[in-house]
């Protein structure tokens, strides 16, 4: 992202830290993070109109992040996965409709809001009654480590997108999270014994979480663009994928691999 963009990131980040009662899941730093770390792995043509309309993206991305909290269910009862769908459909809509580009990439913005809400475990969790007392503060603990995270992108294959089935990957995403959760939980109620500073240091289950959920949300949030890219018959010049024609791999193929398992 250019250096004169980074100045309209801030007052938007400021903006919404005012406003938030309690620092929500992934915070609005973070999110501006993963949609920066994100922007990286789109086809050119993509970025240039993301880094262009900077502040659609951004505000499309943080619009309403300050109102979630430790009630807010992204999944079960939340139909976040449902909403991903539509706004990925609203994306490819506007691409194909040609609508100014600033709505378009605002579309853009809303997939990233949706994506970091099912990557967040504490989202997506179990819901421990002791959840709404360390909330916050694992949202400020990603937040401050964010230098110190080494981000992983997990590649664009993915089955599910593979097969148009939006629904369903939003729903994988939620689970890849939901897999931290006993270990986020553990960090801050350690099992018979009290909670030290080395639950919390570089080489803690904490950080290794921290780590997983911030990738996720990256991966998920990357895909999710480039599917909606893909299937406006974008230009895929620059994207880090094998195939152009299948990026997320084939449909047929991943249809092979699910009757052998269930043949096992």
């Amino acid at each position: 992202m250019s250096v004169r963009r980074v100045p309209l990131v801030l007052v938007l980040l400021a903006a919404l830290a005012g406003a938030a009662p309690e620092t929500p899941a992934f915070s609005p730093a973070t999110r501006a993070l993963i949609v920066r770390r994100a922007m990286t792995l789109m086809p050119d043509a993509l970025e240039r109109q993301m880094s262009r309309h900077a502040r659609s993206l951004y505000r499309g991305a943080l619009d309403g992040v300050e109102q979630l909290g430790p009630a807010y269910h992204a999944l079960d009862p939340g139909d976040a996965d449902l909403r991903l769908e539509e706004a990925i459909a609203a994306a490819v809509r506007a691409l194909d409709e040609q609508q100014p580009m600033r709505e378009v990439v605002a579309q853009f913005g809303r997939i990233a809001r949706l994506t970091g809400d099912l990557a967040f475990a504490l989202n997506v969790g179990p819901d421990d009654p002791r959840e709404a007392g360390f909330y916050g503060d694992f949202a400020r603990f990603i937040e401050s480590r964010q230098d110190r995270i080494r981000i992983t992108f997990g590649g664009f294959a993915d089955p599910r997108l593979a097969r148009d089935d939006v629904r369903g990957f939003g729903r994988s995403v939620a689970e890849s999270a939901r897999r931290d959760y006993a270990a986020i939980l553990a960090s801050y109620h350690p099992p018979g014994r009290d909670r030290l500073p080395g639950d919390f240091d570089d080489r803690s289950v904490a950080f290794a979480a921290a780590s997983l959920e911030l990738s996720l949300a990256v991966t998920a949030t990357a895909r999710a663009w480039l599917y909606a890219w893909h299937r406006a018959h974008g230009d895929m010049q620059g994207a880090p994928v094998e195939d152009s024609a299948e990026p997320f791999g084939r449909a047929d193929a991943t249809a092979s691999v699910r009757r052998e398992e269930r043949a096992r």
